[in-house]
């Protein structure tokens, strides 16, 4: 088991966070392991429990400790995207910044398209068809991201779909994007692709799909 080695450092709770840190790496836990309780953590570390507390909630926020009863605290499983998320969930990103976004999500979903024919099935391909409905107006984003998510769901990268759920906040009505009424291929013929069509044809009218996006 890994030491943990008193702090000589003016910002504690930096220092907690960071000691704890390589702590769980150095001693290979993993989620559902004890950690040491607060009190046996202030006093190896010698600072006060409060300075303790304030740490290991810095690592609460990002997932990776968090407190069950009778047990106390226990790695968890992290969420390397629950900070991003929270902000995407408030737009409080720019335009600029959400048009970023939507470029690397293209860029991600047009990169998983060799992963998501390969791992193709009949009953995957059915449930992609049940998200095919196209919007019923421009300002209807809605069909557009459950679709999607529903796509890239099928390229079987749980971190991946983690990170697309993000970049989803970024989709932009066509009204928004300027009013652009380019006639790209519908949801349907993007399934029809995935079932009958080679790799490069998929991928082919996935990106033509994308086109409004890539100019927006």
């Amino acid at each position: 088991m890994a030491e943990l080695a008193e702090l000589h450092t003016t910002t504690l709770a930096d220092g907690v966070e960071e000691t704890l840190l390589r702590y769980i790496g150095d001693s290979g836990l993993t989620a559902g392991d004890v950690l040491p309780k607060e009190a046996e953590l202030a006093e190896r570390l010698s600072v006060s429990r409060h300075i303790v507390r304030e740490g290991i909630s810095r690592l609460k926020t990002l997932g990776l400790i968090e407190s069950r009863k009778r047990r106390g605290m226990t790695v968890a499983r992290p969420n390397a995207f629950a900070g991003v998320s929270k902000l995407a969930e408030a737009r409080l990103f720019s335009d600029g910044e959400r048009r970023e976004m939507m470029g690397l999500r293209v860029v991600m979903e047009l990169g998983m398209a060799e992963f998501i024919h390969r791992r193709r099935t009949p009953e995957l391909l059915a449930g992609l068809r049940r998200y095919a409905d196209d919007a019923k107006s421009y300002r209807d984003i809605a069909p557009e991201i459950a679709f999607h998510t529903r796509l890239f769901a099928i390229g079987g990268n749980a971190m991946a779909g983690e990170f697309q759920k993000i970049l989803a906040t970024a989709f932009q009505s066509r009204e928004e994007r300027g009013g652009s009424r380019l006639k790209t291929p519908s949801h349907r013929e993007i399934c029809d692709a995935l079932e009958q069509g080679s790799e490069e044809e998929f991928r082919k009218i996935l990106r033509a799909h994308f086109e409004p996006y890539i100019n927006w």
